[in-house]
């Protein structure tokens, strides 16, 4: 395609937390013309009736995962079609487990059904948050440029083993603390619990995901020089071995 984007940012006002929103603001940025539709949870989904180049979601909290998963269980074999015709999703922090098929928290006394587009499940944990730092490769963007994140939950994440990751971690944890697979990717669906925000913190990512959804426009990074000169600095923090803690590691084996 060529032309004008249509990026649509679903339930901002749950879907709010960690500056992560600062992902679209960076995208509607590099790409000036986009459309930006902001789909507020009384709203039907701009999928649900049209075409657009890219649906996002992000971090939510624990009632606004639940409001999510209502309001998106009507068009749960929509977001099917447009994941399998390959349109692109970009799912950030706990967004990704509206998608799996439960959402446990013993705690709060709930488990919910998640819309069941992925094989995995999200159990919550109150009092055993983790926070870290993550590194790892997208096949993408090489390993020249691994992508750098943060992590801070109070969920963990069980898949199948058949079930791609965004990304392998090569320093900090995956899904879980037992493996270095992180998110989740089919096709171009990204899910991944990295904060940073992500778009903003790796901009050569940025460029994959504007040439991704937009094949036939040369990508250009809003703010290059500055975006790649914090990214260069960031970069040199986490291949510091001394700047990671023990408890950033996988505990089990990597697979």
């Amino acid at each position: 395609m060529s032309g004008a984007l249509t990026i649509e940012m679903l339930f901002p006002e749950v879907a709010n937390l960690h500056g992560d929103n600062a992902n679209i603001d960076y995208l509607a940025q590099c790409r000036p013309d986009a459309t930006i539709v902001r789909t507020a949870l009384t709203d039907t989904p701009a999928f649900a009736a049209g075409e657009v180049d890219l649906v996002y979601l992000g971090p939510l909290t624990e009632q606004g995962q639940l409001k999510a998963i209502e309001r998106l269980r009507p068009h749960r074999e929509r977001l099917l079609d447009l994941i399998e015709a390959g349109t692109a999703f970009l799912f950030t922090h706990n967004a990704l487990e509206v998608l799996g098929e439960r959402i446990r928290n013993d705690e709060m006394g709930y488990d919910v059904p998640g819309l069941g587009i992925f094989e995995l499940e999200s159990t919550l944990s109150m009092f055993g948050r983790y926070n870290g730092k993550v590194m790892g490769t997208l096949a993408e963007v090489g390993a020249t440029a691994p992508v750098v994140g943060y992590k801070s939950q109070f969920s963990t994440v069980t898949a199948s083993d058949a079930l791609p990751g965004f990304l392998d971690a090569e320093r900090g944890i995956g899904r879980n603390p037992g493996t270095s697979v992180e998110g989740v990717r089919r096709g171009n669906f990204f899910g991944t619990s990295l904060l940073g925000p992500l778009l903003i913190t790796n901009p050569q990512v940025t460029r994959w995901l504007l040439a991704t959804i937009d094949p036939d426009s040369e990508p250009v990074l809003a703010h290059e020089a500055l975006a790649m000169a914090a990214y260069e600095a960031r970069l040199r923090d986490f291949r510091d071995a001394k700047r990671w803690h023990p408890f950033e590691r996988v505990t089990a084996p990597r697979r």
